[in-house]
């Protein structure tokens, strides 16, 4: 059992026992006495001690240790230097062997035109500051695009403060006789150097300017990504849930249709986290840009990217499973009715299906309580005999088509065609069609009762030019020289 005392290196608490406490202090009052004549010396003793502080941290972190042992203390010398090897500066100090110090990328404010990007480059490759200089002027000229890059470099890469950080720029080790040179050449320069202090001075206020104009940047454009995320999630949550105030209002609801009620609700599920993700994290970008607070991104953006996959894959299986039912080779099937030789035919449209009067009736579906609903297609053409027919042709695009999924009831009798106003779906929307065409020889005329006349009017309802003669009040007609033209 040991007594352990707590002490303070640089700001930080260590636990230490008391053997290794009386070396360190030995060690430090040695190395205090020695650089007590320096006019830097306090600067030197401060990061001494830092560095003593984060090699014990070192230490304790790799075995899971809460106090500073003799060991430690030992290795703490043997790394920064005996004392006797720091003080006779005639001998050649024997260090044991050390690996060697990483280089990391920092700016050089010691070497700096502007804000020290070349010089730090320069330190961590080992080559002259002044060559990079000069490729970076050259490079500048090719349209600006290596001044936007050195810009970013100042902005992104840090500045070395302090001695232990210059050391890592240049790969020295960080011992005391590195420091003390370090800290030695930093004040002389700063003392004798006028010059290299005003340039360095615009430097730093260049440095702060640039600072000030990338701060602003940020907040324009997280303004920027703030208003178009909020405007876009808008427009998906609008396009989602309230399709009718948009152009496409009616191919949505042709979707819709088309998708059984489960698959329709899990396909918005998908298509609001698919798209609203990405929306949602340029929003959070926005804000962090703006205000600049900590959290934790991984988990963040693990957990939107898990969400966003499993998004995406809901709907390639809700895409499969109603895939599966459709084809993209159109499916006929077609009844033909043979009036015989009329003088007049005679066109009947029942009112099968009420439709409110506030219903938007020109679209391709009507969506109503008792079931999806679409109007037959009526359209005339000469016959190439001298008799009438009448084509019923059925088309989808169901992989398996059945003529009971359409319920559409027409009767002929004495010269007349009766059908009703709308078909009717009994199975999901797979662009069904019906098709009423009247082949009329030569001389036959057609007439078309007020019902029939209402219906057809519209432009869904009937070809071209037949429902703008409807349109007119026409109500009879002829076939003639290949043309049905009006009578009445």
């Amino acid at each position: 059992m040991k007594k352990t005392y707590t002490i303070n290196l640089s700001g930080k608490i260590f636990h230490i026992d008391d053997d290794a406490l009386d070396k360190l202090q030995t060690y430090i009052n040695t190395l205090k006495t020695h650089y007590s004549r320096e006019e830097d010396d306090n600067e030197i003793m401060e990061d001494i001690e830092n560095r003593i502080g984060e090699l014990f941290t070192e230490y304790l972190k790799g075995q899971y240790r809460e106090v500073v042992t003799i060991d430690d203390v030992e290795q703490v010398i043997a790394t920064m230097g005996a004392p006797n090897d720091i003080i006779d500066e005639d001998e050649e100090p024997q260090k044991p062997a050390t690996p060697k110090q990483t280089k990391k990328l920092y700016r050089d404010p010691d070497n700096r035109v502007f804000g020290g990007v070349a010089g730090g480059m320069a330190a961590y490759w080992g080559i002259s500051p002044l060559l990079l200089r000069v490729c970076f002027i050259i490079m500048t000229f090719y349209y600006g695009i290596f001044f936007i890059v050195y810009i970013i470099l100042w902005i992104a890469v840090p500045k070395a403060k302090t001695s232990k950080q210059k050391l890592e720029m240049k790969g020295e080790d960080i011992n005391v006789s590195n420091i003390e040179r370090s800290i030695k050449e930093e004040y002389q320069e700063v003392k004798h150097g006028k010059g290299a202090k005003y340039a360095n001075r615009v430097g730093e206020g260049f440095s702060d300017a640039m600072l000030i104009v990338g701060k602003v940047l940020a907040i324009i454009v997280g303004i920027g990504l703030f208003c178009g995320g909020i405007f876009f999630l808008f427009c998906l949550l609008s396009a989602l849930f309230l399709p009718h105030w948009f152009p496409w209002g009616e191919s949505y609801m042709g979707i819709t249709y088309a998708l059984s009620p489960a698959s329709l609700i899990l396909g918005k599920i998908g298509i609001l986290f698919l798209f609203g993700i990405p929306i949602i994290m340029i929003i959070f970008t926005a804000i962090k840009l703006l205000f600049s607070f900590k959290s934790n991104n991984k988990a963040i953006a693990f957990s939107a990217l898990g969400l966003w996959l499993a998004s995406l894959t809901l709907l390639i299986i809700v895409a499969i499973s109603e895939g599966t039912t459709w084809t993209p080779r159109t499916n006929t099937y077609e009844e033909t009715i043979q009036p015989g030789k009329c003088e007049t035919l005679t066109i009947q449209v029942d009112k099968r299906h009420i439709v409110p009067k506030d219903f938007y009736r020109n679209r391709g579906v009507l969506q109503l309580h008792e079931g999806n609903l679409f109007s037959p297609y009526f359209a005339i053409r000469p016959s190439h005999g001298n008799t009438a027919s009448i084509v019923i042709r059925y088309s989808t695009h169901e992989n398996n088509p059945q003529k009971e999924n359409i319920t559409f009831d027409y009767k002929y009798t004495n010269d007349t065609l009766r059908f009703d106003n709308y078909a009717q779906l009994n199975s999901k929307w797979r662009a069904q069609n019906v098709d009423i065409t009247v082949y009329l020889p030569e001389g036959t005329k057609i007439r078309f009762t007020p019902e029939a006349v209402n219906h057809l009017s519209k432009r869904r309802h009937a070809a071209y030019p037949l429902y703008s003669e409807l349109n007119d009040h026409k109500s009879l007609f002829i076939m003639q020289d290949g043309e049905i033209r009006p009578l009445l």
